[in-house]
């Protein structure tokens, strides 16, 4: 269900109608007017908790052609006060320097998920409606889009993701402000690699200083793409077939390439081992193969992996950290958590540096 409320009556001239929402509708809302004279407003434009408009622009520009000097709204709760901010500024030059690219990624992916809402609620009301009803919703759905529309069926299409653009950034910059999420995405997924996450968190950062995206997303996503091919020719539990494909792929790949092609060719090459890994897995998909079955130390090696991968990533902790600030301001939860931690570890590396100096473990090797 949809996070938010349903006001009857609300001032037109109360909603808050930033520069996203500023163009004329005068040549395209004759035929919203007259559905909203035979059947109402079925969906209510949607504020934040502000009155800001998020969407619903023709709706209220019909109703103010009609004379009406009041509206229903649904009223969206919890709405970042960032993004609140952001549909509320009137001036195009002001919208476009308000953010960096990091922050405009975050606000266009919470204003994507607030049309998706949009569009569930009404799917909702045309789900059992009338058909005069439905074609009033989609009259209401019309327009030249830009983010004075009303989200189209699904808060994911492109007409969706070109809305969300346009209100955070001015104009129709939803390949960049993906490509940034995407970044956001890989250094904050444990599933990556983590030099991937490095990388991924570096550009981060100088983008967020030059706004120059695309270059960076392609490097980052060609680094994803060989350590995905690296992973499977070096991972001891890789099919055979699949790690000769893996290593053929890798190996087969030009580095002289420019970055717009590498990124493509390394991207079709996990495509295909990808494609294979999933076959041959479909093969053995009625085999119960245990870890003893393939090496009897495997569980044992790939724990191992985990771990060092865990602490390469906060490698260095200590030195970037103060630890007299952590003894004089970390309050009591916190200093419970650090303790419990150093604890843990100190007795962790106690039994296994024992378990290393054992004499039976160096005549095993």
């Amino acid at each position: 269900m949809s996070r938010g409320h349903l006001v009857l009556e609300h001032a037109i001239g109360q909603i808050v109608r930033g520069r996203a929402y500023r163009r004329d509708v005068e040549e395209d809302i004759e035929e919203l007017c007259e559905s909203i004279q035979r059947v109402g407003i079925i969906t209510p434009p949607s504020v934040t908790e502000d009155y800001v408009l998020i969407s619903g622009h023709r709706r209220l520009a019909a109703l103010e052609k009609l004379g009406y000097k009041v509206t229903p709204i649904w009223i969206v709760h919890g709405v970042s006060t960032e993004l609140s901010r952001v549909l509320a500024i009137r001036d195009e030059q002001t919208l476009r320097k308000a953010l960096k690219p990091v922050e405009q990624a975050s606000l266009y992916e919470e204003l994507k998920a607030l049309y998706a809402e949009e569009a569930e609620r009404r799917d909702q009301k045309t789900r059992f409606g009338s058909p005069e009803r439905e074609a009033h919703l989609a009259n209401e759905d019309q327009g030249h889009g830009g983010a004075d529309s009303a989200p189209p069926a699904t808060g994911n299409s492109t007409k969706s993701r070109v809305q969300a653009a346009k209100a955070v950034t001015g104009r129709d910059s939803r390949t960049m402000l993906e490509q940034v999420s995407e970044l956001k995405r890989i250094a904050a997924s444990d599933d990556e690699d983590p030099l991937v996450r490095q990388q991924a968190a570096e550009a981060l950062l100088a983008l967020n200083e030059d706004g120059k995206v695309n270059g960076r997303y392609q490097q980052v996503k060609t680094a994803q793409h060989l350590a995905r091919l690296q992973k499977w020719a070096e991972h001891p539990d890789t099919p055979e077939p699949v790690r000769e494909a893996a290593k053929k792929e890798r190996d087969g790949l030009d580095a002289n390439l420019p970055a717009a092609e590498m990124v493509k060719e390394a991207g079709l090459a996990v495509a295909r081992v990808t494609q294979l890994a999933e076959a041959e897995a479909g093969k053995d998909a009625g085999k119960r193969v245990g870890w003893s079955d393939v090496d009897p130390l495997l569980r044992q090696k790939h724990a191992i992996r985990r771990l060092v991968d865990l602490l390469r990533r906060e490698h260095g902790w200590w030195e970037r950290i103060n630890p007299t600030d952590v003894g004089r301001y970390a309050d009591a939860d916190q200093w419970e958590i650090i303790a419990t931690y150093i604890q843990g570890a100190t007795a962790f590396f106690e039994t296994a540096t024992a378990a290393r100096e054992d004499p039976s473990h160096a005549a095993e090797q």
